[in-house]
Formats: C-alpha cells, structure tokens, sequence
C-alpha cells in the first residue's frame, strides 16, 4: 500500500469491510495514531442485503467512511459497489485510492490487449460448459482482438490450465500470473502450442489467467 493511501486510513474511524476481523489486524500492521478498539467496522452480507439499514446510518452521520476489501481492490472483482452506489445517491463524493489489484497487473505485466479486455470471474466447472464456454472465448479473441481475463479457486488451477491447454488453439496466447506481489510471484506468457512443453506449478498459488 502507497503512504498516502495508509495516510487515508490513519484519517478514518469507520469502515465497511468483508471481515471485520482481518480488517483490524491489517489496520494494526499500519501502526494507527488511534486505538484498533476505537473504530466502527460494519461488515458486508454477502448473503443478502441485511447490511443496508446500517449502512444508511452510517452514511447520515456525516463521517467519512473508508472502504476495504480482503484482496484487491473494492469493487474490482470484489464486494462494494453497493456501498458505492449508495454513496452516489446520498451525495457523498467518492474517492478512489491506489492499491493493488491482480486484474489490473496481471493485464499490465502480460503482453496481452489492454485496449480492449474483459475479466469473466470464474468459468464453468464441467467439462462441456467448459469447452463451450472457451470456444465462445476464443472466438471473441480472434473476432475483436479481446484479451479475456478470469480466475480459479486455487486447487482447480491445474485442471483449467489443462483444460485451456486442451480446447484451446496453438497460437492463442495464455498468461498465467500467480501470486502476484507475493514471495513466489511468477509471470509468464506463451502461446498454448509453446506451454504444453513446459511445466508450471500452479497447486494452491492464487492465480490470475489471461488469454488474447
């Protein structure tokens, strides 16, 4: 995180976050001139709307209110929008802070299209949604020159890669971006006919796929 965005954070008492839990042990990484106990954190249900009440009350206090995600960016392929668009309609202004995001970098670092793309979230998980649903991918690819982004809960990551390796055509390009800003970040981008003679080590490691 940029000072300047951990600046903001300092400046806040209230937060609407996922896990109200996390959210405090990060805060108390950035060594806050308040008291963890001090703030007010409301957390999103993810299962309905049972949040909203609250959060109105929130908003009608006047306060400035800071936004956080577990990972990423809020309402990037994340929880928040909601939270957004309310603040919309009750005239707050909104300001985005810097932070990183695995969509965007991933993009950045992958040599793929990043004049026109689309991230897609997860793919379908049986094999003839699948192979439909790559076919129709592909055929954006070829048609509009669109780099298509999307990501796996991490114990699938082999079986889409091989998946990808499968359906795919030969001079489709792939990146396969993981663990981006962590310890064992690896970033690499060939054509699929060029990674089926290559090995990659894809078990358990948060991973960002791109295709173009």
């Amino acid at each position: 995180m940029p000072p300047s965005t951990i600046a903001v954070i300092h400046e806040l008492r209230c937060f609407v976050v996922e896990r109200a839990r996390t959210t405090r042990r990060f805060i108390k990484l950035t060594e806050p001139p308040y008291s963890i106990s001090d703030l007010e954190i409301l957390e999103l249900d993810k299962e309905g709307s049972e949040h909203i009440p609250e959060l109105m009350k929130l908003f009608k206090t006047g306060q400035s209110i800071g936004l956080m995600s577990e990972s990423g960016m809020p309402a990037i392929a994340d929880p928040g929008s909601e939270v957004v668009a309310i603040a919309h309609k009750l005239n707050y202004n909104v300001k985005p802070l810097v932070g990183p995001s695995s969509i965007f970098l991933a993009l950045a670092a992958s040599g793929l299209n990043g004049q026109n793309f689309c991230f897609c979230g997860y793919l379908p998980i049986k094999d003839g949604e699948l192979k439909s649903k790559l076919r129709e991918i592909e055929n954006r690819i070829l048609n509009k020159n669109q780099t298509i982004i999307f990501i796996e809960t991490p114990y699938r990551n082999k079986r889409i890669f091989e998946a990808l390796l499968k359906f795919l055509s030969g001079n489709i390009k792939l990146c396969v971006a993981a663990d981006l800003t962590g310890k064992v970040e690896k970033i690499k981008t060939h054509s699929i006919a060029d990674w089926k003679s290559k090995k990659i080590e894809l078990e358990k490691v948060p991973t960002i796929f791109l295709v173009g």
